[in-house]
């Protein structure tokens, strides 16, 4: 199941309207302010923890760090 964290932290982004995460399957689906929205698996397990317990002061950085460039990460297009 997915955990909807931009509704729990009141953190404003530039770039990400909405952050979605399952640490359980380590996928994030993330929609971008352009409306795009992907959904990315095999995330790092500790990036997800990190952004569930409000560890995170950007969302866009973690986007850029746990899903953008990480070379592990896989992304499909969702919309």
């Amino acid at each position: 199941m997915f955990t909807t964290i931009s509704a729990r932290n009141p953190i404003k982004s530039s770039a990400i309207q909405n952050l979605e995460v399952n640490p359980k399957t380590t996928q994030a689906i993330v929609k971008f302010n352009n409306g795009k929205e992907y959904l990315y698996s095999n995330v790092d397990p500790d990036g997800l923890f990190e952004v569930v317990i409000g560890d995170v002061k950007s969302f866009g950085k973690w986007v850029n760090k746990y899903c953008l460039n990480d070379t592990e990460v896989s992304s499909f297009n969702l919309a």
